[in-house]
């Protein structure tokens, strides 16, 4: 007979440790990371698109 149950717990272990660090809420750097790169990536996308000139004619 095969014992499944340290299959299980092995599994739930490391499921766990990989959400982790990303329960410390505000105070985290994971947030203050992901913040930064939001940021980061709204500016890049603004820079694709041209920027209107206004016609004084």
């Amino acid at each position: 007979m095969v014992n499944y149950a340290g299959a299980g717990t092995t599994v739930g272990g490391t499921s766990a440790a990989g959400v982790l660090p990303l329960t410390g809420g505000p105070g985290s750097v994971w947030f203050w990371i992901v913040v930064f790169v939001l940021i980061s990536a709204g500016f890049a996308v603004l820079r694709l698109f041209p920027r209107r000139i206004k016609d004084d004619a």
